[in-house]
């Protein structure tokens, strides 16, 4: 009888060296090996995503993509804020462009002009 490494209970010698299910044990070991990278990755790339510096929330994927691809960059604004804190500069920037809205005259009978009759 046989011990090998890694694997559960003894194995005659004609097991050990057949090895039927070696790929099998290999395709499981990069599976593993797999899922434990694509979890690092995942952490890594939580560590790196920035956070608004108003709010101090983390920046979506949609914004962070917004801010760091070159084309969208320029348009993106303050490169330092998260998505809703933006979309607030742009309300506020769009609410100044606006053109005042009409006052309601107190005395609309009045002629209004640079000769006018003062009463």
């Amino acid at each position: 009888m046989w011990r090998r490494l890694g694997r559960t209970g003894e194995q005659t010698l004609n097991d050990a060296l057949d090895n039927p299910d070696g790929h099998a044990l290999y395709r499981a070991q990069e599976a593993r090996a797999d899922a434990e990278d694509q979890q690092r990755r995942a952490a890594q790339r939580e560590a790196e995503r920035p956070v608004c510096k108003r709010c101090g929330r983390k920046f979506t994927d949609e914004r962070w993509e917004e801010i760091t691809v070159h084309r969208t960059a320029v348009r993106a604004g303050d490169k330092s804020v998260c998505g809703p804190c933006r979309a607030d500069d742009v309300a506020r920037e769009e609410a100044a462009a606006a053109p005042p809205e009409p006052r309601d005259d107190p005395e609309p009978d009045r002629v209004r002009g640079w000769f006018r009759q003062r009463t």
